[in-house]
């Protein structure tokens, strides 16, 4: 009989409703990467409080994973400690954090997944103290993984500069993808959730999508500059759509001065189900951000079929490849120049969203799951 390999993850972003980042990365890949090890694993996701995302409670109620979880009052104290102490009374073979960070003293082997530097690059997202902390422990981090992976060689490059020759261990393997039985096309029989959800979001005419933040590295500013523009000069400008960021009126007052208020709405967090059929129904997506380790809503925005318009910078040219249209971030002219585009060439829209099918069909999470089962494998000699 095979020999059963114990594999301990930090699920700790799991402990959260919304996922962002990190937690929607562990939450996608998990399923597949338990899929790929069938029965030669036995996962145990840790925790510093108890598991609520769904698939995790999900993996566990069907015998595939168990919890190990304790209330602890502070992440960051639990990560030093109550890991450790988790990890020291329930023995495994091989530990993956999906963060790249580890406790101090952690035994056995251990496997990091690191996906960006963005407080090094953008150092006004967090305190210095706090960057100060994430430098040394992603430092550290690196030295102790025995195997180090990452999704993209913009980001390998990246932390090449950031941390020195330690970043050499790192593995540009793939890691992310996209879930092509939500993110796709509608079927014919699917008009009706696209009538509700316009209704409900009230983007009853054509609208262009985007998502974000008012942090200065989602340079979320550019996309009303660029509308401006063409507003400008006379077009009828399609409504700006904004996932993710739910402040109607700090967004309002980030317009450029007279952008008409009626041509912007805020969506707010979109459960999966309507960002699905906010990609479907986009004139186009624009991702106009200065940084990102990979870009998840680039390939599920091709997935679904909507032309994708990028800031070429970092790993979004890699992720998109020749399937979209960068623009120079700096430059809301560059931007409304290919807005304009897709606006005014129908051959070109379809020439983008066929080549999106094709760009985002390299990306899948079946993939990434079946490489992270690999490389836990490899790290723990089995």
């Amino acid at each position: 009989m095979p020999q059963v390999l114990r594999v301990g993850i930090d699920a700790s972003p799991l402990a959260y409703p919304y996922r962002t980042g990190i937690g929607r990365y562990l939450e996608c890949i998990l399923p597949h990467l338990a899929e790929a090890a069938g029965d030669s694993a036995r996962f145990t996701l840790f925790a510093g409080k108890p598991l609520v995302n769904p698939v995790a409670l999900d993996l566990v109620a069907q015998g595939k994973a168990r919890a190990v979880t304790a209330n602890v009052p502070s992440l960051y104290a639990w990560q030093q400690t109550g890991m450790l102490l988790q990890r020291l009374m329930n023995p495994q073979d091989v530990f993956f954090s999906p963060d790249g960070l580890f406790p101090p003293l952690l035994p056995g082997k251990a496997v990091g997944m690191y996906h960006d530097v963005l407080w090094h690059a953008h150092p006004e997202t967090l305190a210095w103290h706090i960057r100060t902390v994430f430098t040394l422990r992603h430092k550290a981090g690196l030295k102790r993984a025995d195997r180090a992976i990452t999704g993209t060689h913009a980001s390998r490059n990246e932390m090449l500069r950031v941390f020195g020759k330690v970043a050499n261990k790192l593995e540009v393997l793939p890691s992310y993808g996209v879930d092509m039985a939500h993110f796709r096309p509608p079927r014919e029989d699917e008009a009706h959730l696209a009538d509700d959800f316009r209704e409900r979001m009230n983007l009853r005419t054509p609208f262009l999508l985007t998502a974000g933040n008012l942090q200065p590295h989602k340079n979320l500013r550019v996309v009303p500059q660029a509308l401006d523009i063409l507003r400008k000069l006379g077009r009828d400008i399609p409504v700006l759509a904004v996932a993710g960021f739910g402040d109607q009126e700090a967004l309002k007052a980030s317009l450029p001065e007279g952008f008409p208020e009626d041509k912007v709405r805020c969506l707010g967090y979109l459960p999966e189900a309507d960002l699905c059929q906010a990609y479907r129904l986009a004139l186009a997506y624009v991702f106009p951000s200065l940084y990102e380790g990979f870009g998840l809503p680039v390939v599920e925005a091709q997935s679904s079929g909507a032309p994708v318009i990028y800031a070429q910078a970092t790993s979004l040219p890699e992720v998109s490849g020749d399937a979209g249209l960068p623009f120079d971030p700096q430059s809301p002219e560059d931007l409304a120049v290919k807005i304009a585009s897709i606006l005014d060439e129908p051959d070109l829209r379809k020439q983008m969203v066929a080549k999106g099918f094709v760009q985002s069909s390299k990306y899948r999470w079946d993939r990434a799951g079946e490489t992270l089962w690999r490389v836990l494998r490899e790290a723990a000699g089995k």
